[in-house]
């Protein structure tokens, strides 16, 4: 997990207006352009896309993102995206937005969840993880109104270190299953939680409201899956938001299969509480432990 970074805020600014000039020039299908973005060698990984015609997995070098870049030009006309969290700390930014693409020949519009947690080197991309699903029609809470609003985003309540140590607390799971009562300990008894998915494949998949719902879904992921290891690579914290990407070894109770999933978390902290969690899984290695 990094730390701060050690970079000002002024360069932070810079890679915070990075993020948000690729993301209007890849709804813009300019794909030279956001190319340009990144180095040579860039290290790449795709995370549970339901709908796509890339292949899961890791990927090095800008020709990988090329091809990606054309086959969904091919397939897809981009149409409009939303802003839901940018954060910057150090040479790490995430992002999650939501987006409508419509498929060239059919004509059909898909509403997509997607994130994105990105590593910065003098000024350019080296190392790209990307998480993207279906959604539903719902929205997070209070979400901002513009770019400049993101900029300043009120305090969380709690210390960066105490924000990392809850997050740490409740995506470690015991042999025994999740602690519910640390849940309800960190997050407001209004929390709202979204599970980035498509609800005719997750169950919970969608927007929930109160802490009594989001520990419903939390116990039945414990009664189906056992956490056998867990690591949390990547914690960014900027403001009252935090976006952790983590990788869980789970095995599926009714099938004994055992897979790795890599998550991505992006909560929001107020008044020493969660206030908002939104969550990405990569589906298709889930689907698989369960058959």
């Amino acid at each position: 997990m990094h730390g701060s970074g050690g970079r000002s805020d002024r360069d932070c600014d810079e890679i915070r207006r990075g993020v948000d000039d690729l993301l209007k020039l890849r709804m813009a299908g300019d794909a030279p352009a956001v190319l340009s973005y990144f180095v040579e060698d860039v290290e790449i990984s795709y995370n549970g896309s339901a709908v796509g015609y890339f292949p899961q997995g890791y990927w090095r070098g800008r020709d990988a993102l090329r091809e990606n870049l054309r086959r969904t030009e091919i397939e897809y006309e981009p149409l409009d995206a939303e802003v839901r969290a940018l954060l910057v700390e150090g040479d790490h930014a995430a992002l999650h937005f939501t987006a409508r693409w419509r498929h060239r020949a059919t004509g059909r519009v898909y509403n997509m969840d997607m994130a994105y947690f990105l590593r910065w080197r003098s000024g350019k991309i080296v190392q790209m993880h990307e998480f993207i699903d279906h959604h539903t029609a719902s929205r997070a809470a209070d979400p901002p109104a513009s770019f400049e609003e993101l900029m300043r985003a009120p305090t969380p309540g709690l210390t960066r270190d105490e924000m990392v140590e809850r997050m740490e607390a409740l995506g470690s799971f015991a042999s025994r299953g999740p602690n519910i009562e640390l849940f309800r300990k960190y997050c407001a008894p209004h929390v709202v939680s979204e599970f980035a998915g498509d609800r005719s494949k997750t169950f919970y998949a969608g927007r929930h409201h109160g802490i009594d719902a989001l520990a419903s879904i939390i116990r039945s992921i414990g009664m189906e899956f056992e956490q056998i290891g867990a690591t949390m690579p990547e914690m960014i914290v900027d403001g009252c938001w935090l976006a952790a990407r983590r990788t869980v070894e789970w095995r599926h109770w009714g099938t004994g299969r055992r897979g790795v999933v890599d998550l991505a978390d992006f909560a929001r902290f107020k008044d020493g509480l969660i206030v908002e969690l939104i969550e990405f899984r990569d589906n298709i290695a889930l689907m698989h432990m369960q058959g």
